[in-house]
């Protein structure tokens, strides 16, 4: 397990941060190392999600901190395969869940750019991560493809979540049933049982397929 950077993370503003870009010839990493490396870091990187979103509130419900901690550890899960060969097969299912995610943060009574700011706190998370521990230990650069390409994940999470608080938000005014300051249990069981099962059906994907490649 990779050591925690939470100790450097604080001290480093956004604006601080640069991706070093391969220069003087230097061979840039390819795309199979930005994977790896996604990989490696997905944990890790869910867990200062998580940190992140929980300092934007006051006081967060614990049932709601640990569903989000289940979504972060998820969709984090998701971004060495979105950033691979394989990423048309996972996509339709990260958008979903990610919708999903969208829902519950209607149900929690956020506005659409509290939903959205929280979804965009992952890519500063992320460039952070590739600023303090890079790929190669540095010592080639990311290419512009591969950093658009991390920035365009972030881009689909945002979209998806947006569709799914937009598409709660006119349900519930529809219905006229108004929109809950906070989530109940019994919600909180719904979307933890939808995440579960997306949880499950992308296990058995990355099984079959990963399964399949290797066996090539």
């Amino acid at each position: 397990m990779p050591n925690s950077p939470m100790g450097h993370l604080d001290e480093i503003g956004a604006e601080s941060i640069s991706i070093p870009a391969p220069q003087n010839g230097r061979r840039a990493l390819s795309p199979d190392e930005v994977t790896a490396w996604l990989d490696e870091w997905a944990p890790e990187i869910a867990r200062r999600w998580r940190l992140e979103v929980s300092a934007r509130h006051e006081q967060l419900d614990p049932g709601v901190e640990e569903l989000l901690g289940r979504f972060f550890g998820v969709l984090a899960s998701f971004l060495p395969l979105l950033h691979s060969a394989h990423r048309d097969q996972f996509g339709s299912l990260f958008d979903q869940i990610a919708e999903l995610y969208g829902h519950l943060g209607a149900l929690r009574g956020l506005a659409a750019g509290e939903a959205v700011e929280e979804a965009q706190l992952l890519r500063e998370v992320v460039f952070r991560f590739l600023y303090l521990h890079p790929p190669a230990g540095g010592r080639r650069g990311l290419a512009l493809r591969e950093f658009l390409q991390l920035s365009r994940q972030v881009d689909r999470l945002v979209t998806h979540a947006g569709i799914g608080h937009t598409d709660t938000l006119f349900f519930k005014l529809f219905q006229a049933a108004g929109v809950p300051s906070a989530p109940g249990e019994g919600i909180l069981t719904e979307v933890r049982d939808q995440l579960e099962q997306f949880r499950e059906e992308f296990e058995e994907l990355r099984t079959l397929i990963l399964g399949a490649v290797a066996a090539e």
